[in-house]
C-alpha cells in the first residue's frame, strides 16, 4: 500500500478514476517529479521495485528517467482501478527509424477509449493523455499532436509549435522483463545517453525547464520565448536542481555531477 503515499502526494482534487482525474495526475506528476538522469550516471544498478521506485522518487527526491516515472505512475493508476497496459516506444527525437524501443509509456482504456499515459519523457513530455483510438490531431493548450494509428503501433508527432516526430508506440503486449532488459542497456551501457549526459526536466504551468549538462533554458509555452544559461559552478547548479527541479541534492553530490557534466561537454566538444 505504500503506493498511496504518491497517490497522496499529488493531492487530487478528482477523487474518483476518470479521464479528468487521469489528466490531473499527468499534470501534477510532471510538475512535482522532475525527470532526471542523476541515478543513471552512478555506477549501482537501479531497481524498478515498488518500494525502490517510492524511496528513490517519493521520499528522497531523486527524480527518475521513463523506466522510473512511468512504472510509478503505472502502479498507482493500477491501484486507483484503471485498466491499464505498459508499453515500449521508440524514441524518434533524432529523426532515425530505425532506433531501438527505449521508452516505457502506459496504455490507459477509459469507456471504449485508448490514451496514451507519459509522464517519463523529458521536456517534451504531453501535459496530458492523448486519445489514440484513433488517426487524428489533439490539441493541449498551444501544442498540437497528430496521432498515425495502425494495426500494430501509435506514432505520435509534434506539429505546433514545432514539427519533430516524439516517438512510436508498439501494441504488442510486454511485460516486466522486457521493462528490465532495456533498463539496463538504457543506464549501464557505455553509450547510452543517460550514462553520459546529466540530463534534467520539469514541466510546470506554462513552464518547461530542461538542464543538459551544464545548458539550463526555461521556455515559456504560450510565447515560446525560451532562456539558456550556462552553468559556472557547483553551487549555481546545486540552486538550480533545488529550486527549480524541486531535487533533493547535496553539496558534494552537485559537485560531482557538476564535473561529470564538464567531462560530458569537454568529450563531445571534442
Amino acid at each position: 500500500m505504500m503506493i498511496q503515499d504518491y497517490i497522496k502526494s499529488l493531492q487530487l482534487t478528482q477523487q474518483h478514476a476518470c479521464l479528468a482525474q487521469l489528466k490531473e495526475i499527468q499534470e501534477k506528476h510532471l510538475e512535482m517529479y522532475s525527470f532526471s538522469s542523476i541515478s543513471a550516471l552512478g555506477a549501482e544498478i537501479i531497481s524498478l521495485q515498488e518500494e525502490a521506485l517510492l524511496d528513490r522518487l517519493v521520499l528522497r527526491k531523486k527524480g527518475g528517467y521513463c523506466f522510473e516515472q512511468n512504472k510509478l505512475a503505472y502502479l498507482a493508476l493500477e491501484h486507483l482501478g484503471y485498466e491499464v497496459q505498459p508499453l515500449l516506444a521508440k524514441v524518434l527525437l533524432n529523426g532515425k527509424e530505425d532506433n531501438a524501443r527505449t521508452h516505457r509509456v502506459t496504455l490507459v482504456k477509459i469507456e471504449d477509449e485508448s490514451y496514451l499515459f507519459d509522464v517519463g519523457f523529458g521536456s517534451k513530455s504531453p501535459k496530458e493523455p492523448l486519445c489514440i483510438s484513433r488517426s487524428g490531431t489533439i490539441e493541449v493548450g498551444n501544442y498540437h499532436y497528430k496521432i498515425t494509428r495502425t494495426a500494430s503501433d501509435v506514432r505520435i508527432e509534434l506539429l505546433q509549435p514545432e514539427q519533430i516526430s516524439l516517438y512510436s508506440v508498439s501494441l504488442v503486449p510486454v511485460t516486466e522483463k522486457d521493462f528490465d532488459v532495456v533498463h539496463f542497456y538504457s543506464h549501464q551501457h557505455p553509450e547510452s545517453n543517460f550514462v553520459n549526459n546529466l540530463v534534467l526536466s520539469r514541466v510546470t504551468g506554462g513552464q518547461r525547464f530542461t538542464l543538459r549538462n551544464l545548458l539550463y533554458r526555461e521556455l515559456h509555452e504560450v510565447s515560446q520565448f525560451s532562456t539558456v544559461i550556462e552553468v559556472t559552478s557547483a553551487q549555481q547548479l546545486l540552486s538550480l536542481m533545488r529550486q527549480k527541479f524541486l531535487l533533493n541534492v547535496c553539496t558534494s553530490e552537485a559537485e560531482r555531477l557538476f564535473a561529470r557534466a564538464q567531462k560530458s561537454m569537454r568529450m563531445q566538444s571534442a
